[in-house]
């Protein structure tokens, strides 16, 4: 009887090692400059060759920075993603019937691939706020600017994007350009200069920051102070709830959660509410955000710098605050983000939060805006 009860003891711990290991989005083949990999609300410091990418994870890179994704067969697919300079996204790799669904949510900067089919049917899409493009086995690119516009230029294959409405396929030797307020346009290039073409865009979307920069920043100014306020509103709750520091001391202790258990269903329930307000406002504002930090070297040293945005109050002062923040912002970002993973892990086969971990919700937002 001894022996048996060491014999159940070790088998529940193997299975319990065997419902932590998670299957890696990829593993990372090249790294250079500064780009950092965020995990769990914590960041495990600068990206290095041969460290493994877990779904949910965020790569963040400096304007130095370039992140080489080799993908892992887990994904259905093989090749490479590249996260460039200037860029945040965050992993996405959930299981499914008909295939494994990997997601990259681009939350600024650019990104690029080139990715074809193992076997069955998986599927890869990248997100930004205003486009889902849907990939097919396909070398392509998509950048985001400092103004909310989106491009994405395709180099083999095919890409399938949408905005809300029907989608629009991207072929070989094509871009596909979103601008703020308008409708998604083909826009012809050629696949010899595909890497020129977006470089030349993303200059040009700088020089319509620089043509209007002080109305520009007056309305992120006012964008960033509404989001941090209704930010800082939506997270307090979870930021301060045992619920959650509970999920937390259990994650490191290793424990593995039961979705249909009693009490975690009535943890979950307690929490959901306030995980669907604060993601609501993350969405946008986490964009807005990045999209500042991004201006930063635009704004800073130039004569912008010193110029009003609002009576009494420089483009400066702003860039000043917005740094100032930084540090206690991102904290709690990566919390949230670590919070939405304790909770998926809590609802493994459940429907989640609406809209947590897909795009369902994106168009919905009555948070859309431009310049």
């Amino acid at each position: 009887m001894k022996r048996l009860a060491i014999l159940a003891v070790a088998g529940l711990m193997t299975l319990q090692a065997f419902a932590q290991r998670v299957a890696p989005f990829g593993t990372i083949d090249y790294a250079e400059g500064s780009a950092v990999v965020v995990r769990s609300g914590k960041s495990l410091g600068e990206a290095n060759i041969g460290d493994e990418v877990l779904p949910d994870d965020m790569i963040k890179t400096a304007s130095d920075g370039i992140v080489v994704i080799a993908l892992d067969k887990s994904t259905g697919m093989r090749g490479t993603l590249t996260i460039k300079q200037k860029s945040v996204a965050y992993i996405r790799l959930k299981p499914d019937a008909g295939g494994p669904k990997s997601t990259i949510d681009l939350v600024a900067g650019q990104i690029g691939s080139k990715l074809a089919k193992l076997s069955g049917s998986p599927s890869l899409q990248v997100q930004t706020d205003s486009v889902v493009m849907g990939v097919r086995g396909t070398e392509f690119s998509i950048a985001s600017s400092v103004n909310g516009s989106v491009l994405v230029v395709c180099s083999e294959g095919a890409v399938a994007c949408a905005d809300g409405g029907d989608p629009v396929a991207v072929p070989a030797g094509k871009a596909l350009e979103k601008r703020g307020g308008e409708r998604m346009r083909l826009v012809p290039v050629a696949v010899s200069s595909a890497e020129e073409f977006e470089k030349r865009w993303i200059t040009e979307e700088i020089e319509v920051f620089r043509a209007n920069a002080a109305k520009a920043l007056g309305d992120y100014e006012k964008r960033y102070s509404d989001l941090l306020a209704r930010f800082n509103e939506a997270f307090a709750p979870l930021q301060k709830s045992e619920v959650l520091s509970k999920w937390i001391r259990e994650d490191s202790a290793g424990q593995v959660p039961y979705p249909n258990d009693p009490t975690t269903m009535k943890e979950k329930k307690a929490l959901s509410g306030d995980f669907m307000a604060t993601r609501k406002v993350l969405f946008i504002f986490e964009r807005i955000y990045y999209r500042i930090a991004q201006l930063d070297q635009l704004v800073m040293g130039t004569a912008l710098e010193r110029q009003e945005i609002r009576t009494g109050y420089s483009a400066g002062d702003f860039i000043r605050k917005v740094r100032a923040d930084a540090p206690s912002l991102e904290k709690r970002v990566f919390l949230f983000r670590y919070a939405e993973k304790l909770y998926e892990l809590r609802n493994a086969g459940g429907a989640g939060l609406p809209g947590m971990g897909s795009g369902d919700d994106f168009f919905g937002s009555s948070d859309e805006w431009d310049f």
